[in-house]
């Protein structure tokens, strides 16, 4: 999986002018076809894409290429499961987050759950990365609680990449620092900043 632009036609022009690298070897990426059809939600109605395969030209291995507005194995847009955590974090409920954003309950419970049992993981991790972007950055401070530490945690490093590398969306970043992987229930190690 590597996390690209959500324009199509920008992603295919990268791929086709060989401006992908595999994430493994750091060979250049060329196309291998796609993948099947999908459906992304979000509040302002749905989009359909179909997600490119690619190849990497050194090691073999293949990739999908995801838009960073999205998460593996999920339906919805990031920024509508960001705000989903945030309003959470805020005291809202599942069920009132549910029905602002015209979602399932137990969709909304989901994203909550899978946040709040890796919480701890994703502070550490976007603090390694608001570090790496600006060392001279303030602390993260302490919330009272663990998801709300790893909000922060992600705004600081967000924050820090905004600085060093322009203006970016916080929830796209967050997405592509975990490689779609924010609320995966896998054990696979995020790639961390070098």
């Amino acid at each position: 999986m590597l996390m690209v632009g959500v324009d199509p036609v920008v992603v295919e022009a990268e791929l086709v002018g060989g401006r992908l690298a595999c994430p493994g070897c750091g060979a250049r990426l060329t196309g291998w076809g796609s993948g099947r059809e999908r459906e992304l939600r979000s509040r302002s109605g749905s989009r359909r894409f179909r997600p490119r395969r690619t190849i990497c030209a050194g090691c073999g291995v293949t990739h999908v290429l995801l838009p960073d507005d999205t998460l593996v194995r999920r339906r919805d847009v990031i920024a509508d499961i960001g705000h989903a955590l945030v309003t959470n974090a805020a005291g809202s409920g599942h069920r009132a987050i549910a029905a602002v954003l015209g979602r399932e309950r137990s969709t909304v419970r989901g994203w909550l759950r899978r946040f709040a049992l890796g919480a701890v993981r994703i502070r550490e991790h976007f603090t390694r990365w608001a570090l790496a972007l600006d060392p001279m950055a303030a602390p993260i401070a302490p919330t009272g609680s663990v998801s709300a530490d790893a909000l922060e945690a992600i705004g600081v490093a967000a924050a820090a990449a905004v600085r060093r590398l322009g203006p970016i969306d916080a929830w796209r970043f967050a997405s592509a620092a975990t490689a779609g992987r924010l609320l995966s229930n896998t054990s696979r190690p995020w790639a961390v900043p070098a």
